[in-house]
């Protein structure tokens, strides 16, 4: 995926997704991580380490959930990004852990 460009109170950022890993089990995974550089002005700000859980991908994408990884990865990717431009909007782009 490459960069996305966001917006959280008046302020533009750019959100530099890494690889996006999974819980390792026998059964279906239940939980996703990644790692999200935020950048302003071209300089990184932060760095927001997301996981995102499958009760919230069932709820808000189930297909994705029965689909395939590139069903999956852009259901992934924009419940981590709505948590992120919410922590940005409430003035916090520094390093933290987020679950979504």
């Amino acid at each position: 995926m490459s960069n996305v460009r966001v917006e959280a109170e008046g302020q533009e950022y750019e959100l530099r997704f890494e690889p996006v890993r999974t819980s390792l089990s026998d059964s279906a995974p239940m939980l996703w991580g990644l790692q999200v550089f935020v950048l302003k002005d071209g300089q990184e700000v932060g760095m927001k380490t997301c996981f995102v859980g499958r009760a919230s991908l069932q709820f808000r994408h189930k297909e994705a959930l029965e689909g395939t990884s590139e069903d999956l990865m852009p259901a992934v990717h924009e419940l981590a990004t709505e948590k992120i431009v919410a922590r940005l909007a409430e003035g916090h782009p520094e390093d933290e852990i987020l679950f979504a």
